[in-house]
């Protein structure tokens, strides 16, 4: 069985190889296009939660008819194929042109967390391409981000590849929070993806009209250390750069460590919905957001 796995995952990795070595001979736009035409074809044949995708867009814009439910679901699968080849496009870029992909707004507040000395929690979301928001604020400032193992070991670490030649550091899900508390007390910036379902182990807060289980973790760790926190998301422009707007939230003091938790993560699902609103397509809908009830 294991072998089988073994035999599964290294195929997967050359398949995947290959896929990159054929999209590096077209230029990046010349890329996307074919991607694009992929996208439209997987919609109509390979529809890959394309249901579920159509259920969350209908619930969250009740307003939206269904032909626009429609049209920001195909753009959906664009827009994350767009991603994947920007990714793919990363290794032909140089520092300067990551670093310069992205135009940080309210940068002023990442510099008043140096001068404290705490580092900061900055929590962001499957919006836009996170992962060239992560590249382009550690060509600037020191960065960890947490991140999950994945399961092809071969997958793993051509992610981990691209991400530490770039600058920037990773911290695995099972080692989170002796990780994390040590880059804040480096004065460095933690980076979390805080929008999948979090089962049992999450708290509930509002998310477009219902109830989702969100992760409790960026919260524990900045109330843990007293660091600055904020929203960050990475949204795709017209010309092929991004805008992130930075935001912070107030760490509340209520004397109740769970009722601070569910204050912050509350307001970053509300500045999340929000950003999601105003670009609907931009957010990774294929997620299982709202997998499971609160307990009554």
């Amino acid at each position: 069985m294991k072998k089988n796995k073994k035999i599964q995952h290294y195929t997967e990795y050359i398949s995947l190889k290959m896929l990159i070595s054929f999209l590096h001979l077209f230029s990046i736009n010349a890329a996307k296009k074919i991607g694009f035409f992929l996208a439209d074809i997987a919609f109509i044949f390979v529809p890959i939660r394309k249901k579920h995708i159509i259920d969350s867009l209908t619930k969250s814009f009740p307003n939206k008819s269904k032909q626009e439910i429609i049209n920001i679901a195909k753009d959906v699968y664009k827009q994350f194929v767009c991603t994947v080849v920007e990714i793919v496009f990363v290794s032909k870029m140089t520092d300067e042109q990551i670093k310069n992909a992205v135009c940080f707004q309210n940068i002023y507040l990442i510099e008043q967390a140096l001068k404290q000395g705490k580092g900061g929690v900055i929590m962001s979301a499957h919006f836009g391409n996170w992962e060239m928001l992560a590249l382009s604020f550690a060509k600037r400032y020191p960065l960890s981000v947490i991140v999950a193992k994945q399961e092809n070991p071969y997958f793993d670490n051509i992610i981990n590849n691209i991400r530490s030649k770039r600058g920037y550091k990773t911290i695995y899900k099972e080692v989170a929070p002796l990780g994390v508390l040590r880059a804040l007390k480096r004065n460095e910036f933690v980076a979390i993806l805080a929008d999948q379902h979090a089962g049992v182990q999450g708290v509930f807060t509002p998310f477009f009209y219902r109830e989702v289980s969100t992760p409790k973790g960026p919260a524990v760790f900045a109330l843990r250390a007293k660091c600055p926190l904020y929203t960050g998301f990475c949204a795709r422009q017209p010309d092929g750069r991004y805008v992130v707007s930075f935001e912070e939230i107030s760490l509340p003091n209520t004397g109740d460590d769970e009722k601070n938790i569910e204050i912050i993560m509350t307001e970053y699902n509300k500045i999340l919905q929000r950003h999601v609103e105003e670009n609907p397509s931009f957010w990774f809908w294929f997620h299982r957001r709202w997998k499971s009830q609160k307990p009554k």
